[in-house]
């Protein structure tokens, strides 16, 4: 992976980064990720326009733009051909969900994340990757709670958009979720919920999944420190 071209600032190969590993960001989004205001951010992506390296802003139904890296760009970072990929208007409502999660989390660096695109790559299943983004460095308090005592932590980041509430659907999920976890080498797994289900919900669906991982589920809100969960991990019933 390299995409810290020569002829980038270090504010652009960081958005470039984040931008190949999240797909596509809305350039608000991208301004959170990059720790500036909205103007650097519309600077940002219009330098790496000027690169070739991201296309014109797009709009995906109602709110910012989006900047979306070009397949130059993404062929660079993984420094190998990919198909041309186009965000829809449904696949946004996940993708700037997972992005703010990540912003929440403090994984914004270089190697804090790999994002669900790098992750696909090696695995031979076909459809959506059951997770968004695997963690190894974050700045978060909460997140560094449900890995108190692990000396290498490794999160499993879902974040969870359904707009209603479907059981046997969160069943299923959650355990794809979690085997891949532990195939990928992670301690927990974090179910940030974003929409209609809640960590009550989540909690309740996992009893019967078995796993030595923990499991952790939680708003954003929660995640960022703004209303407090009395609990923050539950493990999951362990696996045979």
């Amino acid at each position: 992976m390299n995409a810290r071209n020569a002829h980038l600032s270090p504010r652009q190969a960081r958005a470039l980064a984040g931008l190949v590993q999240q797909r596509a960001m809305p350039v608000d989004v991208l301004a959170d990720f990059l720790g500036c205001g909205l103007s650097h951010a519309y600077e940002t992506a219009a330098a790496l326009r000027g690169h070739g390296m991201a296309r014109e802003l797009t709009a995906l139904g109602s709110g910012p733009k989006w900047v979306i890296p070009t397949r130059q760009a993404v062929t660079r970072y993984f420094g190998r051909s990919l198909p041309e990929w186009t965000p829809s208007p449904l696949w946004s409502v996940r993708g700037r969900a997972a992005a703010q999660a990540r912003v929440i989390l403090g994984a914004t660096g270089f190697d804090d994340w790999t994002g669900e695109r790098e992750l696909s790559l090696e695995r031979t299943e076909r459809g959506t990757y059951p997770y968004d983004g695997l963690m190894v460095h974050t700045s978060n308090p909460f997140a560094l709670r449900t890995a108190r005592g692990v000396a290498s932590p490794v999160w499993a980041v879902r974040t969870d958009v359904a707009r209603t509430s479907n059981p046997r659907q969160l069943v299923a999920s959650l355990r794809t979720a979690v085997a891949q976890a532990e195939n990928d080498g992670c301690t927990v797994v974090l179910w940030v919920c974003t929409g209609a289900h809640r960590p009550e919900t989540v909690y309740a669906a996992a009893k019967t999944i078995h796993s030595d991982l923990a499991l952790t589920a939680a708003t954003p809100d929660e995640i960022a420190g703004r209303y407090k969960r009395i609990r923050a991990v539950q493990s999951l019933p362990k696996g045979a």
